[in-house]
């Protein structure tokens, strides 16, 4: 599976990770929902919908990022090995 450049290898843990990090973050937005509901302060549709798009704003350019980080753990991997 793995290529000569490692091209595979990395899109593979990127999107790995892009998903798990998705999975985490979407159940800490409804567990938040949840904490202000059973304190006694349900947030609005409107307070819900503001607070998903912060999330996923703060998501975006997670990929990239994830991206960047594994191209740089496989060149030192490379050139450790040289």
């Amino acid at each position: 599976m793995r290529a000569t450049n490692g091209k595979p290898r990395t899109e593979l843990i990127v999107a790995t990770a892009k998903a798990a990090a998705a999975e985490r973050l979407a159940a800490a937005v409804v567990a938040g929902f949840d904490v202000c509901a059973q304190a006694g302060v349900p947030l609005s549709q409107l307070q819900k919908i503001a607070l998903v798009e912060a999330a996923l704003l703060e998501f975006d350019g997670f990929e990239a990022h994830l991206g960047s980080v594994a191209t740089i753990d496989e060149l030192l991997r490379r050139n450790a090995a040289n």
